[in-house]
């Protein structure tokens, strides 16, 4: 009856998924199952009667990734047999496993010791799945910190500061460098944080080809990055580059450990990276770009202006002061009065055009007032020196256009009041901004004369202006129409289209 009780009991410690091992009080291995042996790669016939301890020290801890932390550990438990315990023990022979081990007293009915159980759980794969969501956690986080940090600013060195700052910081490396492509296609120094060995031996101009995807490695004097084993004493190293669309490779990120992480060794991790570098990288060269052509664009228009006006005021000038001399000279007085009041009245517009100009100079949309805000403060200005009631109105949900729009729409708007102050002898001037959806309605109209177009010579005069406001409306993909009878004033109506949803609200 034992023996049929016993081989039942055997059976079913056999079949169950756990490995199950009990000593009793003087360390003798009462039971052993099956599943120790897969667990641990030793037979139960091997240990079971014998000294667990001795079994231990001759053969259980060298299966195991930490024998001495492994022995210590049961031995201080036998030593103190009515501890209750659970751990985790790494397994690494037969092969490696992360087995879940409880260590806990038996008693009988009485409550006698009889000895300890240990039952062993295999969660190698609960800890596999553990570990692969805690990299993708981390490669979340850390692509949020590249995705976020080339919002921050449209500035190519802050933005590749913030970028290279945050990526150091979320990888926990040591030191990062950035290159970005110039004109001529060579990778230049842009920006650098952390410990260098000397950071003077980092080069201006990178003459390697960057790499086409990312790379890793111990740093060494070996191309592609050989300059490293100058910077630093020593470590591991990524590189990856910044991938600006199908445009091909416009910077290239370098990212310096002492130790490194197998968590980062992911080719598709860095190509997701490099994307939000190269997409930072291009936004912040065609906001350049657009800032440049900007400038050049004022240029050429106070360029022609000074031309149109300064500088044709000036030549006007000296023709009337070249007469004014030869009537003196042959001391013919006649008319001299006159033309004197009129040289003038010449000078007070040239002196009210240079005024407006400069105020018009002064505009900064870059500041932090918002658009809105900073055009009323124009139209302000604008109304104090010239004496034209000047008033603005919004109509609809206010939101701001980005850099390149509030440059055109505020240019447009100068020069429409330049030319109500120089041809339309008005006194009241109402500028109306509609925001209306998709589209942006701006109307400047004034109480003035008015004239007509096919007939007063002086839409001569304002012809060059107004083909300006036309070119900046093309610029903005819309519209621009001039309203205006003799009598009856002026409308300059610009219409434009506009995504609220991508500009930003006003401020108040």
């Amino acid at each position: 009856m034992y023996i049929k009780t016993h081989q039942r009991l055997k059976a079913v410690l056999n079949s169950v998924d756990d490995a199950i091992l009990m000593v009793d009080k003087n360390y003798k291995v009462l039971i052993c199952n099956k599943r120790f042996e897969d667990f641990f790669g030793i037979k139960p016939s091997t240990i079971i009667d014998h000294d667990k301890r001795e079994a231990i020290t001759r053969e259980i801890k060298w299966q195991v990734s930490d024998p001495d932390d492994f022995q210590d550990k049961l031995f201080w438990l036998y030593d103190n047999p009515e501890v209750i315990s659970t751990d985790e023990v790494e397994v690494a022979i037969p092969r490696k496993r992360t087995l879940k081990r409880f260590s806990g007293p038996v008693y009988d009915d009485d409550a006698t010791l009889l000895g300890r159980v240990e039952v062993y759980s295999d969660i190698t794969h609960e800890r596999n799945l553990q570990k692969e969501l805690e990299e993708k956690n981390t490669q979340l986080y850390l692509i949020n910190a590249a995705s976020t940090s080339i919002s921050q600013s449209l500035k190519l060195d802050n933005l590749t500061q913030t970028f290279i700052r945050r990526i150091t910081q979320a990888t926990r490396a040591k030191a990062g460098i950035i290159y970005v492509n110039t004109q001529n296609n060579a990778l230049k120094l842009n920006s650098f944080v952390g410990k260098f060995k000397n950071s003077k031996n980092i080069p201006e101009i990178l003459n390697e080809p960057s790499p086409s995807d990312a790379i890793w490695g111990y740093i060494n004097n070996e191309p592609p990055l050989a300059f490293l084993a100058d910077s630093m004493e020593k470590g591991f190293f990524v590189a990856f580059p910044g991938l600006n669309d199908n445009e091909g490779i416009n910077s290239l990120c370098i990212l310096i450990w002492d130790g490194m992480s197998e968590k980062w060794l992911h080719k598709q991790l860095f190509k997701n990276i490099g994307m939000q570098l190269g997409i930072g990288v291009r936004n912040a060269q065609n906001y350049e770009s657009a800032r440049r052509n900007a400038i050049l664009q004022e240029r050429d228009r106070i360029a022609m202006e000074m031309h149109d006006g300064l500088a044709q005021t000036l030549g006007y000038l000296g023709l009337g002061i070249d007469s004014l001399t030869k009537r003196l000279v042959d001391n013919k007085l006649d008319g001299c009065y006159e033309l004197l009041c009129q040289l003038r009245r010449v000078i007070d517009n040239s002196y009210s055009d240079v005024r407006e100009a400069i105020i018009g100079l002064r505009v900064d949309i870059s500041q932090n007032l918002g658009f809105i805000q900073v055009l009323d403060n124009y139209i302000q200005e604008f109304s104090r020196l010239t004496n034209i009631k000047t008033f603005l109105k919004i109509k609809g949900e206010c939101y701001s256009p980005n850099f390149e729009k509030q440059l055109h729409i505020i240019r447009i708007v100068q020069e429409a009041l330049t030319n109500v102050r120089r041809h339309a002898q008005a006194t009241v001037v109402n500028i109306i901004i509609f925001f209306a959806g998709p589209k942006i309605k701006i109307v400047i109209e004034d109480n003035g004369k008015g004239f007509d177009k096919n007939k007063n010579p002086e839409f001569i005069a304002l012809h060059q202006g107004i083909k300006i406001m036309k070119t900046r409306a093309t610029s903005l993909r819309g519209h621009l129409d001039i309203q205006t009878t003799e009598g009856t004033g002026t409308k300059v109506i610009l219409i434009f289209p506009s995504n609220s949803k991508g500009e930003l609200q006003c401020k108040n």
